[in-house]
Order: structure tokens, then C-alpha cells, then sequence
């Protein structure tokens, strides 16, 4: 599994646990600065982008 494919399975399992804990809103911000700590090959504005790409498809609650 690539660097982004774990990336991209835990930014899912983070959009799962939003979508049960609906219709509290995340801070996308917050969630991109926690996970940029864990998956350093990508920027945190880009893992935001890939956060709210998600979170659209799960058509979640958020904030920037």
C-alpha cells in the first residue's frame, strides 16, 4: 500500500466516524494539520483538499 492509499484510508475512516457522529461539523483544518503530521509526503493544504473531497462525497459537514 502507497503512502497515499493509507493516507486516503484514513481521511475514509475519519469521513465513516463523521457520518455517524452526523450533523456535527469538522474542522477540516484541524483534521488536515493531524494528519500532516502523520503523512509527511503531502502538504497539509493538499491533504485538506483531498479532506474536503471526501467529505463532499459523503456529503458531510465541515468547516475550514
Amino acid at each position: 500500500m502507497t503512502e497515499d492509499d493509507e493516507l486516503m484510508a484514513e481521511i475514509n475512516a475519519q469521513a465513516e466516524k463523521a457520518e455517524e457522529a452526523r450533523p456535527e461539523t469538522i474542522d477540516v483544518s484541524a483534521l488536515a494539520l493531524t494528519l500532516g503530521a502523520k503523512f509527511p509526503h503531502r502538504s497539509v493544504d493538499e491533504i485538506k483538499q483531498k479532506i474536503i473531497d471526501v467529505w463532499r462525497a459523503y456529503d458531510l459537514f465541515y468547516t475550514e
